[in-house]
């Protein structure tokens, strides 16, 4: 009896478990994203003529629309699936990047970019995270974490030089392009396990109790908010006014992400095996340090030592800090997805509220390490979420 064996029989028994599956999205999604994810606030800063100010202003508005429109996700989700939701918004992301390409041709294009990419976050991360915490089990969900960031950390290790490579040398349009297509790839092994549906039962009302109900959780979300804009938007800014090249902060982002990778896998075995607070207190103190830290980056070497630090740091606060909020929802049970969308909508509201303060002090103080500081606070406030400031959080 002869066997054949083809790639699509390969990548079928590859892919047969739905968590393996989930990963390779995952993979695939961070492979496409971060090409392009670090010089994006660059293309935007440069596109308002260097000015700070309304730099900010562009990514508050993204994150306020996200956070305001949530729900309204949350409620195609329940109709359509999950996965047909994450399909769905891939969509409204390739609308995003055209319209960036396109923006100097039209001022309308700033418009369409905020609503666009505001409708493919409020799309896919609400189904995201739900959908992880459906497969995941409360006793490995640490350890998965730490997988979750780990393949992220993984898949974008390369992408960031590559982005940088195809950037300085071909422009934004050719990256714009191979950035769409990943991006769409990686939604399709989601396809190969069962349609998911959920029951998304809040109003807008419900959906801001939660945030009064859930007072450390609350806080440690908005913590979370105002850190991760200070990584995502004021870092790269940073980098690029000390004028580090595309190249070089694509290579200190990779090298970053694979201190980070290799980290990832440890934290998340030990916070499956340690307390979680106690995890998540150490690393946030550890992070708030960084940022302090970054502060007095001159140069290249000294930005290289600094993220690296960061990357560590970010690590060991990220995962257990995740890790309780996965927890937490899948505790709610049948509510877990609304649980999610709250998290979402104090995640993103913060970000806006902090990036809206950040762009009126910088018309008047135009120092990014003003941010930096925030950020620090920001990073310290992330350890409320182990905390009961209540007896309901």
């Amino acid at each position: 009896m002869s066997y054949r064996f083809s790639p699509e029989i390969l990548l079928q028994y590859f892919l047969k478990r739905e968590s393996t599956q989930f990963f390779v999205s995952v993979a695939i999604r961070y492979l496409a994203l971060g090409m392009v994810g670090i010089y994006e606030p660059v293309f935007i800063y440069l596109y308002f003529n260097k000015n700070l100010a309304p730099t900010l202003l562009f990514w508050a508005a993204i994150y306020g629309l996200f956070g305001l429109f949530v729900v309204f996700g949350g409620k195609i989700m329940a109709r359509i699936g999950l996965k047909h939701t994450m399909l769905i918004s891939q969509f409204f992301f390739f609308a995003y990047y055209l319209a960036l390409f396109f923006i100097y041709t039209n001022p309308f294009m700033v418009i369409l970019a905020v609503l666009m990419r505001s409708l493919g976050m409020t799309l896919f991360w609400p189904a995201f995270h739900t959908d992880f915490v459906r497969f995941t089990k409360k006793e490995d969900r640490g350890a998965d974490v730490g997988k979750l960031s780990g393949i992220s950390f993984a898949a974008n290790i390369i992408s960031p030089v590559i982005g940088g490579i195809i950037l300085a040398n071909f422009g934004y349009l050719v990256l714009f392009v191979v950035v769409l297509v990943t991006l769409l790839a990686s939604v399709f092994p989601l396809f190969l396990s069962k349609e998911r549906y959920e029951i998304y039962s809040d109003t807008y009302t419900k959906a801001w109790q939660r945030i009064r109900k859930n007072k450390s959780v609350s806080l440690g979300l908005a913590s979370l908010g105002i850190e991760s804009a200070g990584i995502m938007v004021f870092w790269p800014l940073f980098m690029f006014i000390k004028e580090i090249s595309f190249e070089e902060m694509g290579g200190i982002t990779t090298f970053g992400l694979l201190v980070a990778t290799l980290f990832a896998l440890y934290i998340g075995r030990l916070t499956t095996k340690k307390q979680k607070t106690h995890l998540l207190s150490f690393g946030s103190y550890l992070l708030s340090l960084v940022w302090i830290v970054k502060c007095f980056v001159k140069d290249t070497l000294t930005a290289f030592l600094a993220h690296n630090f960061y990357r560590i740091a970010k690590t060991s606060a990220f995962i257990p800090f995740r890790t309780i909020i996965y927890d937490k929802a899948a505790a709610k049970k049948e509510e877990a997805d609304e649980f999610l969308i709250y998290r979402e909508v104090v995640l993103n509201l913060s970000k806006m509220g902090f990036l809206t303060l950040m762009a009126i002090i910088f018309v008047f103080l135009p120092d990014l390490r003003i941010g930096f500081l925030f950020a620090s606070i920001g990073a310290l406030g992330m350890s409320f979420l182990g905390k009961k400031l209540n007896s309901k959080s």
